[in-house]
């Protein structure tokens, strides 16, 4: 299988030191598109991590020479919508990252055109992707009816100390659709939509930054059986968990559920269940490896497409109710 890139950032890095470790010879990078300022560190890149790929600063030129299976699209979250629909249009397949747009407008509008296309348009959620969570999909019966979940996931941002001084980076500007809404606790409502499907209603409290931007906040969701509070923060640093309560027991996160390395099964007079994620595997690989499936071993794919779509367009929905608010 063959991909090529459009960003430069960290996700980037991470998922080109991924593909190296666990798809050499598998997943080949043909081409990364950056941006004029950042050309030496895509050159790096390349260099480091793909070896027998072009670095593009027009990504037109990207789409047209650079052969690929995928796009992934890891660039800025505001112009998602264009570099999607730019690729899909040209007849590839991708892959975006969170989130796929900034309203169900554009999100709509994405996977529209890939229909029109006959492509695929597969958000880079990996959570979804994951094997515990399904795992922790299939335990959940097992609670009874579910009453109540709550969980936080806080990250003190690299950038806030520079944000704090009058710089504003892409994650703290909300003309970039940046925020830790759409950075942070966009995960939450990928685990929660994921394992529940829509809330009923959805409140977002939030903290704001001198530019309006939101720095910390907490959703609120209900159901027809329980309320959910999540929970996120770039402005300060704390713990990371979730909890999952029913009337026969609970389950207990350690950790942010976007990276879901284990879980405790705790069920009313039974000793406690812990199941951990595969220690030799990134977390990343699980989506990646449905990716290359998808293309060179589509019998034993096992992603399910309709199920991923549309917790992405649910979450996209969520996201514009609350950015009118």
């Amino acid at each position: 299988m063959k991909i090529s890139i459009a960003g430069t950032g960290k996700i980037v890095e991470e998922v080109l030191k991924m593909l190296q470790h666990e798809f050499a010879g598998k997943i080949e990078v043909t081409g990364i598109f950056s941006r004029e300022k950042s050309v030496e560190h895509a050159i790096d890149l390349c260099q480091a991590y793909a070896p027998t790929g072009f670095v593009y600063t027009d990504y037109s030129r990207m789409l047209q020479e650079a052969e690929a299976d995928f796009v992934y699209i890891a660039n800025a979250n505001h112009v998602h919508f264009q570099y999607a629909l730019q690729a899909i249009e040209t007849g590839h397949n991708v892959i975006i990252e969170k989130p796929i747009a900034v309203d169900r407008v554009e999100t709509d509008a994405i996977f529209d055109a890939a229909v029109q296309r006959c492509v695929y348009c597969l958000p880079a959620f990996s959570l979804l992707y994951m094997p515990l969570f399904r795992q922790l999909t299939d335990l959940l019966p097992q609670l009874g009816t579910i009453r109540m979940v709550n969980g936080c996931y806080s990250q003190y941002s690299s950038r806030y100390d520079r944000y704090l001084n009058g710089e504003i980076t892409p994650v703290f500007d909300p003309e970039q659709a940046g925020g830790c809404l759409r950075d942070l606790n966009i995960y939450n409502l990928c685990f929660t939509i994921g394992l529940f499907g829509p809330p009923r209603t959805i409140q977002y409290a939030r903290n704001l930054g001198w530019n309006g931007v939101d720095i910390s906040g907490t959703l609120l969701m209900q159901y027809p059986t329980a309320v959910v509070s999540m929970g996120a923060a770039k402005d300060s640093d704390g713990l990371s968990f979730a909890c999952i309560q029913g009337e026969k027991g609970y389950i207990e996160i350690k950790g942010s559920v976007s990276v879901l390395q284990e879980f405790t099964l705790h069920l009313r007079g039974q000793e406690p269940q812990t199941f951990k994620a595969d220690p030799s595997r990134h977390r990343l690989s699980y989506e990646f490896e449905e990716f290359w499936r998808l293309i060179e071993d589509r019998p034993n794919c096992n992603i399910i497409i309709p199920y991923v779509t549309r917790v992405a367009q649910e979450i996209a929905i969520a996201l514009e109710r609350m950015s009118e608010k």
